[in-house]
Parts: structure tokens; sequence; C-alpha cells
């Protein structure tokens, strides 16, 4: 009986023991997991920012008119003494022609960004940059400016399809949402800076420093590696090894669980390209239409947000306040609360998700131009509005915020996670010219629905255009937050799915 005791008291020690050196390899093994972690996830970081360089070259493009337009409607013209200031619609032509020049390109980058070299498309989304530039800093004519400003809308077109498609590939699930926000974000780093320097330097000046940051990114890309996902499709994988090691920081075990991902994807790959029999039956599959409604709504949800109406009048905003804030001031005010709003959509869509960052981001939005649609309207109408004069700025500092949380930055993140192999390249194609449709129009024509329904009327409009997205959002928008590529589109095409562990860190290249 005693023998017996003992023997049960050994094993009882026994397991004790391990017990005690199972949580101490555990207490000593997830600090360092959790540092490898970071330390992947910090040169992901590195490597996506300076892909997004194409991305605050972009944004630079778009705020370049906000300083330089006072200049070309003064005189004498910058492009020359003999050169007539620029009329209302010539100005109107020189913000619009940017959307023109990313209509027509974005096929073109569409198509090799998805057949070829990630780096031979990067290297041509910064060609057109330093040919815009060139052709802007030595302009002796409006017309010669007019053809800047396409080429720079070319380059803006393929900024749209690298960063979202270089960025898929080479980042994990988990962090893949955060990452792909740096797009927004750059892009509104590069209004910011346009905002900043052109307030302040003439218009030679002003436009070599735009010259410098196509050549930057040039630069900077050339350094960054192909991705692995395209090197294993070209039945390279001793270079797709290579790549993951360099962008995994040489972690032999992620490498591997990932090696093994890509090769299960590029099975995948061939056996779906066996079984389809044409372009048209992956066109009308249910998760094809379903992701196309989706990117459709979305892209027409980000321009009929009425952020251009809210941007173009933000000194009049401030003018009709009482604020004696100059014109300057307050388009880097706004374009500091444009960045903000992203940092803030950076940190929470991972968290809080792409949908709830959505259908906030409408709501808010339809209530600040609202409230900017009835300040307009009392005004309008020989009301005395000095005691709700914070009403304006308040409103326009909230939606500006509000439109870069989600409306604004989200869009660009979905339309790349909701569609299959076979199709994402061209429905991508399809959203973003879609997208420079309707930005040319709003761009174009907005002057003359002001002329028709007033300020007030246009703000209301937007309001309501918001509105009706937030049900769209609700009822349409699927949740994709630290799900795989390859859920996803189950989810969508209605397959069953086989939920993972939510801190599983393997990336599903589909």
């Amino acid at each position: 009986m005693c023998g017996a005791s003992l023997d049960i008291l050994a094993v009882r020690c026994n397991n004790l023991r391990q017990n005690v050196l199972s949580r101490n390899e555990t207490s000593h093994s997830t600090p360092n997991n959790n540092l490898d972690t970071t330390r992947q996830h910090k040169l992901c970081k590195h490597v996506v920012s300076s892909v997004n360089l194409s991305a605050f070259a972009t944004g630079v493009v778009i705020g370049w008119p906000s300083p330089m337009l006072p200049l070309l409607q003064q005189s004498p013209s910058p492009l020359g003494d003999d050169v007539y200031t620029m009329s209302a619609d010539s100005s109107s032509w020189l913000g619009s022609l940017m959307c023109v020049g990313g209509l027509l390109a974005t096929p073109a980058y569409s198509y090799m960004g998805n057949r070829h070299s990630r780096k031979l498309t990067g290297y041509l989304v910064g060609l057109p940059g330093v040919i815009g530039w060139l052709l802007v800093l030595t302009a002796r004519s409006e017309l010669m400016l007019f053809a800047g400003r396409l080429f720079l809308g070319f380059g803006g077109a393929g900024n749209t399809i690298l960063c979202p498609l270089y960025v898929m590939e080479i980042v994990e699930d988990d962090i893949r949402g955060s990452l792909g926000t740096y797009l927004v974000l750059f892009t509104n780093a590069g209004i910011l800076f346009a905002y900043v320097v052109g307030s302040y330097a003439s218009y030679t000046t002003f436009s070599a420093i735009c010259l410098a940051v196509p050549i930057t990114f040039v630069a900077s890309f050339f350094w960054l590696p192909e991705t692995p996902v395209y090197l294993f499709n070209q039945n390279n994988p001793v270079a797709a090894r290579r790549a993951l090691q360099w962008l995994r920081g040489g972690d032999a075990v992620i490498i591997e669980q990932e090696m093994t991902k890509l090769m299960e994807a590029a099975d995948k790959g061939k056996d779906n390209r066996s079984a389809e029999s044409s372009f048209i039956k992956n066109l009308t599959s249910k998760g094809t239409l379903k992701g196309l409604l989706i990117g459709v709504g979305l892209m027409v949800n980000n321009q009929l947000s009425g952020i251009f109406a809210v941007i173009s009048y933000t000194v009049n905003i401030f003018q009709d306040s009482g604020s004696d804030i100059s014109p300057n001031l307050c388009t880097i005010m706004v374009g500091v609360l444009q960045l903000f709003g992203v940092y803030l959509t950076s940190t929470l869509v991972d968290r809080a998700g792409r949908k709830i960052l959505l259908i906030v981001s409408n709501i808010a939005s339809a209530v600040c131009l609202a409230a900017l649609g009835f300040f307009f309207y009392l005004k309008g109408h020989g009301y005395d509005v000095t005691d709700i004069g914070w009403l304006p700025v308040t409103s326009l500092s909230v939606y500006v915020v509000a439109i870069a949380l989600g409306v604004g930055s989200i869009p660009f993140i979905v339309i790349n996670e909701i569609f299959t192999p076979q199709m994402r390249g061209f429905a991508v194609t399809v959203c973003i010219c879609l997208l420079n449709v309707l930005a040319f129009l709003v761009a174009r024509f907005f002057t003359d629905l002001n002329l028709l329904l007033g300020l007030d009327g246009c703000y209301w409009f937007f309001a309501l255009c918001c509105l009706a997205s937030t049900f769209f959002c609700y009822f349409v928008v699927p949740e994709t937050k630290n799900k795989s590529l390859d859920s996803i589109l189950k989810e969508l095409a209605g397959e069953e799915i086989t939920f993972k562990k939510a801190d599983e860190r393997i990336k599903v290249p589909v």
C-alpha cells in the first residue's frame, strides 16, 4: 500500500515538474515569437511605405492645383508673359484631366500588374510622373500644361493598381487591412505636402520639387523584392523562397508555412483554370456578380460623398462663419484633418472592421453635410447666422475626418479582397475606371450643379447619397476583417466556410 502511494506521489511530482518546465518554455518562447512577429510587421511596414511613395506622388498631383491655380489666374501668368490668365473653364479642365488620364491608363496598368512583373509595373508607374512634371515645369502654354496633367493622371492610375496588389501579395492577413490604408494615408500626406509647400514656393520651384517625388519613388522601389506570389506563379520557387526570406526576416517556420500555402494556391489555380470554360462563365458566377455589385457601390459612395464639394468651398465655409483665417491656412488645416482621419483608419480597420467603419463614416458625413446645407440655406435666405457661426467650421472638421475614416479609404481595400484571381484584374479595372469617370464628372460639372441646386441643395444631395450608402454598406458589404482571401471568396460565392483560428498568421494567396 505504501509502495503504491509512493508510486502515485512520484508520478504526481513528475507531472508537476513537467508542467513547470512547460510553463517556463512557454514563457520564454512566447515573447520570442511575439518579438519575431513584431519585427516582421515592422519590415512589412517599411516595404509598404516604400511602395506607397507612388501614392504620395499621386497626392501631390491632386493637391498641386489648389495653391497653383491662383497664380495661373493672375497676370502675368507663370507660364509666360504672353499667356493669358486661366479662365474658369480651363481651371476645371486642369483639375479633371488627371481623371481622364486615369481612365485611359487603368486598363493597361491592370493588365501589366496582373499578368506581368510587379517590379516592371512599378517602374512604369513612376515614368509618367517624371514626364508629366517635366511638361508642367517647362510649360509655356495651357496646352502643354494640360498634357502634363494628363501624363500625371496616367501615373495616378498605375498607383491605384500597383499598391493594393503588391501589398496584398506580401503581407499577412492580420495586418492586411491596416497596411492597405497606407494607399490613402500616403495620398493624403502628398496632398498636405502640396498645400504646405505650394503656399510658399513659386510655380517653378514647386514644380521642380514635385518632379523629385516620382524619381524618389523609383529609386526606393528598386531595392524591393518581387512578390513571392508572382515568382511562384512563374515556376520559380527558389526566387519565391528568397523573397519570403527577405520579407519575413529569415523566420524559417513562417517561410515553410507560406511556401506550403503558395504550393496549395498554385495547385488550386491549376484546377480552376482547367475547370473554367469561358470568361462569361466566370463573370456571371454568383461570387463575381456580388463582388461587382459591392465594388461599384463603394466607388459610387466614394465619389458621391460630397468631398469634392466641401473641399472646393473650404475657404467660403471659413469666411461665412466669420473666421479671418487665410485661404492657404484653411486648406492646410483640411489636409491635416484628412491625414488624421486616415491614420485613425489604419489603427482601427483590423480591430473594428471594414463594415462598421464604412457605416459610421457615412452616417457622420450625412449629418455634417445636412448641417452645412442648413447653415447655407439660412444664410442664403437672409437669416442672421451670427450665433451659429461655429456650425460650418465644426461640421467641416468632423466631416473631413469622417470621410477619411471610412468612405475615402476602405473601398480600395475591399475591392482587392472580393474577387477571384481569374476575375480580379478585370473587376478592379471596372471599379477604378468607374471611379475616374465619376471623379471627372463631379470635378467638371460641380459648378453647374451648384448653379442648379445652390450650395445648400448640393450639400443636401450628397447627404442623401451618404444616407443611402449607409444602408448599402449594412445590407450588402461583407466584413472581411482578419479573414483569409479564400474564406472571403467562399462567403461571397455562398460556399461553406471552415473558419481558422483568429491568431493564425499564415497568408493564403489566391
